[in-house]
């Protein structure tokens, strides 16, 4: 109990003070991987508790949980940089930092995730994340529109390259989505 109490002790303290740097946490986390991944794995599922049942809490309560979780992520990064499930925990962090409106956070384990495991199957998915994180936290529909393109120019043959399309296709034209014909040219779609 002594050793998850203290990383989560200093996960509120360091986020209370704003953060803290990567070497502060390697300092002091003396978990192990297991121990690390455990304790992310237990924020995120009371975090996706909170989020998917927005009727029965205060989405308010997300943040603190999302700042639990990156403790655990950056130390995981620091400590375990090699770890077999640290792509996995990147895209778990990145896309829960989005659902809690945390953009900064959203694009460094995501960014993280692609250049440092550029052969995961999670690519895709971290880069369509981006896009997202891009349109709707930062509103920045240009830079939305070119992660999507980067996505389905590298990855044309998965599910995100589809949706990443889509997403193009709502961002040009909002109101006439229905009328875009599939084969339109996506680097040319403009409002009409």
């Amino acid at each position: 109990m002594k050793k998850i109490f203290l990383p989560i002790f200093a996960a509120v303290v360091l986020s209370s003070c704003g953060g803290g740097s990567t070497e502060k946490v390697r300092e002091e986390s003396n978990l192990s991987e297991k121990e690390l991944i455990d304790g992310f794995s237990k924020f995120k599922s009371q975090f996706e508790e909170i989020f998917t049942n927005p009727s029965k809490y205060k989405q308010e309560d997300l943040v603190p949980l999302t700042d639990s979780m990156a403790y655990f992520v950056d130390a995981l990064i620091a400590e375990h940089p090699k770890s077999s499930e640290l792509a996995n925990v990147l895209c778990s962090a990145g896309v829960s930092s989005l659902n809690s409106r945390d953009g900064k956070r959203s694009e460094k384990y995501l960014t993280y995730l692609i250049d440092s495991f550029p052969n995961s199957s999670l690519v895709p998915k971290s880069m369509y994340f981006i896009g997202r994180t891009k349109e709707v936290l930062f509103k920045d529909l240009e830079g939305a529109k070119d992660a999507y393109k980067v996505l389905y120019r590298t990855f044309p043959k998965t599910n995100w390259s589809e949706i990443a399309k889509s997403s193009i296709k709502q961002i040009s034209n909002p109101i006439l989505l229905e009328s875009v014909d599939d084969n339109e040219d996506l680097d040319t779609a403009e409002i009409k």
